[in-house]
């Protein structure tokens, strides 16, 4: 699904609302209480764990819309995306290794890939409403590798920009431009989603089309096949990521094209009986057959840092046969705190289910590349604590890792954080900044915080 587009202002009463009515604001502390501000300077910590270092936000001076997530990890760098330029940073100090400039004049940062396999990240530029400029960058040095715009086409997908990759090829599609799979490694041009013969069905080669592509250890994608093809409907297709083609493909129900790959191994799809009446997941074997459906009718708590469905979603986790979600506030919790449920993939039945606690707190799950651990930070309003919790993804037991401090006066690091973990530190990535012509960004807003993390 495709990111929301302007909804939050920095101004500080908008942030201040955004914590009482999301209950996700995330304050931190910065330089003059025990941190470093990327200059390499800092002072002690406290009985809390405090900020080791953070990344300002600086204005690219450009209209910028969309959300730009994109962290990555090297072994000597951790590289963050802004809208103008990549930086690469020290871990340990914040200290700049690196800049890369958006290439392009007039040109910002609109999407980047979530994955960053041999060390390429691919991205997507381009000016205003406009993104179909695509390119992949060398997190080790910020040198751009390779550069493609994609054409246009009045049977192209509309939606915001998506970078779907698996392995070294890369899908990327762009509003009413033609989806294009290119190989990460030299910017070849593999397929693209206009060619004939990507389709199974003979009689349905002009009436079926991609409608979005998502990535990981498989790479999947949904497709349409219209009244007058041979057999109409929705299907998720697992796809040769060399050639395009179908290996097989599962029909989705009525309403499939609303729904999401969750995690591509195994495969797990968001298939909706009924619009926003709930979720139906569906757990599937690697040859495209119905597996299980988790019980209930889960309501996930999107947030601002939900995927835009290129690459597993980031509200998922996947720990052995446990499947960990966030899901939505019940409505009756006069606290506006979130919950994380776990299922069985090979069952179906629900294992345990955790609710956040404390006023306005709420679980945030934290990416790991290098953990097996269920984690997530919670946080929410100005005053209390934010806490990482290690949860048993059998039994749901939790055991706080970190405490980390309040303080609401310094920094302001977005209404929805995205949190990974990388090595022994935890990172906070603003989950969404506007930016608008002529109008000043908060000064509080930082792109990047990096934290204490797991010992472990």
């Amino acid at each position: 699904m495709p990111p929301r587009k302007g909804l939050i202002a920095l101004a500080v009463a908008v942030g201040l609302v955004l914590v009482v009515a999301l209950g996700a604001g995330v304050w931190m502390l910065l330089p003059g209480d025990g941190t470093k501000d990327g200059s390499g300077k800092g002072g002690s910590g406290g009985s809390r764990a405090t900020v080791s270092w953070s990344l300002p936000y600086t204005r690219s001076g450009l209209d910028h819309p969309r959300m730009i997530r994109g962290v990555w990890f090297t072994d000597k760098t951790v590289v963050k995306a802004l809208p103008n330029r990549l930086v690469g940073l020290d871990p340990k100090t914040g200290g700049q290794r690196w800049e890369a400039p958006t290439p392009g004049s007039g040109s910002v940062l609109c999407q980047a890939s979530t994955d960053s396999t041999a060390g390429i990240a691919v991205l997507a530029r381009g000016a205003g409403q406009a993104c179909h400029t695509f390119y992949a960058v060398d997190l080790t040095s910020g040198k751009t590798l390779w550069e493609h715009s994609t054409g246009s086409d009045e049977w192209a997908p509309s939606g915001s920009p998506r970078i779907a990759r698996s392995g070294d090829v890369v899908v990327v599609s762009a509003n009413d431009h033609v989806t294009t799979a290119f190989r990460v490694s030299d910017g070849k041009q593999l397929w693209k989603d206009d060619d004939k013969g990507l389709y199974e069905d003979d009689d349905a080669k002009d009436t079926c089309r991609g409608d979005g592509y998502t990535g990981g250890k498989q790479l999947l994608r949904i497709q349409h096949c219209l009244l007058g093809s041979k057999d109409p409907g929705t299907y998720l297709a697992a796809v040769d990521p060399a050639t395009g083609h179908a290996k097989w493909k599962y029909r989705l129900g009525a309403y499939g094209g609303q729904g999401q790959v969750l995690a591509t191994s195994p495969i797990v799809v968001d298939d909706p009986e009924r619009p926003y009446e709930g979720m139906r997941v569906s757990v599937l074997d690697d040859n495209g057959k119905l597996r299980t459906r988790l019980e209930g009718t889960p309501k996930r708590r999107y947030g601002l840092t939900r995927g835009d469905g290129s690459a597993p979603a980031p509200d998922v986790r996947i720990a052995g046969d446990k499947l960990v979600m966030e899901t939505d506030r019940d409505e009756k919790d006069s606290d506006d705190n979130n919950q994380l449920i776990a299922w069985s993939l090979t069952t179906g039945k629900r294992l345990w289910d955790q609710r956040a606690t404390g006023y306005l707190q709420t679980f945030h799950l934290v990416a790991t590349s290098d953990t097996d651990d269920i984690l997530a930070y919670s946080a929410g309003n100005i005053h209390d604590p934010a806490t990482l919790v290690r949860f048993d993804p059998t039994t749901g037991s939790r055991k706080t890792v970190r405490t980390y401090r309040p303080t609401p006066t310094k920094a302001w690091i977005g209404s929805d954080p995205y949190p990974a973990a990388h090595g022994k530190s935890l990172y906070l990535s603003a989950g969404y900044v506007s930016e608008n012509k002529g109008t000043e960004t908060e000064r509080r807003q930082k792109s990047l915080i990096a934290l204490p993390g797991n010992d472990n």
